[in-house]
């Protein structure tokens, strides 16, 4: 059947010598790939490369077979529903986005995953942040908390006032588990990102150490939490970048 629906472009590689494959996070699909024929030999086709730059916004038609699941799909029409510039021309917001990309490349299931609707348009939202607004390191701190929700291991606030964040068991705690905490002067600014919307957090001023700490433990907790969450490359920029 024909299904019509926006997607979001997590990531494209290319195969053989003039064709894509288009990993995307679809509104009524959830994380499909697809294979896009020729498409970087075509300057006159209806189907462009630079409709696979991460985080684009499309609306795409495909020719879906739900009882006969494929690994890859194909695209019968493809269309940008929201122009983005200021991510792919803005250094800072470029590297941003491959982050995000890398990110969720890592933390995505296909197909077994199914659709979330709310998880897609969260992340519409988080783009369209990132597009528009002034960016700090706060933005990429909060999208990885907001993140942990739908991957179903959100930090525990219940105890917030408590002086360590436990990493192990994503929660608040008075006795520091030692090697796997959030402590000292990174813990208020994690909870003030916890505690800031993200509409928002673009208002919280976090110093360049306090950055990269938070990062650090960030990427710990979702290694702890995710088994295959391990091999980050992109991360390690955004710490020479803010």
């Amino acid at each position: 059947m024909l299904v019509d629906t926006d997607a979001i472009v997590i990531g494209a590689l290319k195969y053989k010598d003039s064709s894509l494959i288009v990993s995307c996070y679809c509104e009524k699909l959830g994380l499909k790939s697809f294979i896009v024929k020729g498409v970087l030999n075509s300057k006159k086709g209806l189907i462009r490369r630079s409709f696979f730059q991460a985080l684009n916004i499309l609306s795409i038609i495909t020719n879906y077979q739900k009882n006969k699941p494929q690994r890859l799909h194909f695209f019968k029409e493809v269309k940008i529903v929201h122009p983005i510039q200021d991510i792919h021309l803005d250094i800072k917001k470029n590297n941003i986005a491959l982050f995000l990309s890398e990110i969720l490349k890592k933390t995505l299931p296909e197909d077994g995953g199914g659709v979330n609707v709310k998880l897609f348009y969260f992340l519409k939202k988080s783009i369209l942040i990132l597009e528009q607004k002034k960016i700090s390191s706060a933005f990429y701190l909060k999208f990885l908390t907001e993140l942990s929700r739908f991957l179903g291991f959100y930090p525990n606030i219940e105890n917030i006032e408590n002086s360590f964040f436990d990493l192990q068991n994503g929660c608040f705690s008075n006795t520091e588990n030692f090697g796997n905490s959030i402590k000292g002067k990174s813990l208020p600014v994690f909870k003030k990102i916890l505690n800031t919307s993200f509409e928002k957090v673009d208002s919280l001023s976090i110093s360049s150490n306090l950055s990269k700490e938070i990062l650090e433990n960030l990427m710990q907790y979702f290694h702890i939490h995710l088994q295959s969450f391990n091999n980050l490359k992109s991360y390690k920029i955004l710490n020479d970048l803010f």
